[in-house]
């Protein structure tokens, strides 16, 4: 049987390719996926795979690191350069932003970031270290009152990550941000 003619292409392409893969296979199937699924679907030999990847998850780690980058790129930090900040409201929409994100890629986010990929190679907590710069640029701004960020943040995001919980088992959608806007602004309320 002729096989096509596999393409040339640089490194960082074909490394790429076999991320995309992945990711697509993710997203669909979560963390079921295999290195044999991920070959098949990018096309490429599994030597190759581990040419680029020597250990699955150092393939997972580069898809984790894609997806915390797509959300950063898609919801950038503003500044008061930018205009006054409403902070309340920008944190709001942040939470907001992190649930459609997480719902969007559900299959995905389990496999990265609920698996035991994830107990193996903890993420170093990006979206709290982002929440508790918010919640401190918000204090001197003077949007936010004296809490202690860190930990507040901590603690907000479980409520963010639990609203996204119940909205991916069917809770409504509006009616989750509704309450989850209010627990928001009570919590850094100045």
């Amino acid at each position: 049987m002729d096989r096509p003619l596999r393409r040339r292409l640089q490194p960082e392409a074909r490394k790429l390719e076999i991320v995309e893969a992945a990711e697509r296979l993710l997203q669909a199937q979560g963390a079921r996926v295999r290195v044999e699924d991920v070959v098949r679907e990018a096309g490429v030999a599994k030597g190759t795979f581990f040419l680029y990847f020597p250990t699955w998850d150092d393939l997972l780690e580069a898809v984790r690191q894609r997806l915390v980058s797509e959300f950063d790129r898609a919801h950038p930090q503003p500044t008061e350069a930018d205009g006054p900040i409403d902070w309340p409201r920008l944190v709001e929409e942040q939470a907001a932003a992190f649930i459609d994100f997480t719902l969007s890629r559900r299959g995905l986010g389990e496999a990265i970031f609920h698996s035991d990929f994830a107990e193996r190679r903890p993420l170093a907590d990006n979206a709290i270290l982002r929440l508790s710069a918010v919640i401190r640029a918000g204090q001197e701004a003077g949007g936010f009152g004296p809490v202690d960020p860190e930990p507040t943040a901590r603690l907000l995001f479980a409520a963010i990550h639990e609203a996204a919980d119940a909205v991916a088992a069917g809770d409504d959608r509006a009616a989750m941000l509704a309450a989850l806007a209010g627990l928001l602004r009570r919590t850094l309320a100045p």
